[in-house]
């Protein structure tokens, strides 16, 4: 997994694959999940993280792809 912090966008991005990216979804507000082409999760983009507040439920955004 690697974890990536951009200052400029205010955004945290977890790759947990090295799949290409075919589908994006945001599953909640400022949470976006990317899909490979067999609909596995392969990365999560977290929106606004020093401004908003966020509780994500991993296991359950991991679940449902």
């Amino acid at each position: 997994m690697k974890i990536y912090y951009d200052k400029e966008t205010d955004a945290i991005y977890l790759i947990l694959s090295d799949d290409k990216v075919v589908e994006s979804e945001e599953r909640e507000e400022g949470v976006v999940v990317d899909y490979n082409e067999k609909n596995e999760v392969v990365a999560i983009e977290v929106l606004n993280v020093k401004e908003g507040e966020h509780t994500i439920d991993l296991p359950l955004v991991l679940q449902s792809a």
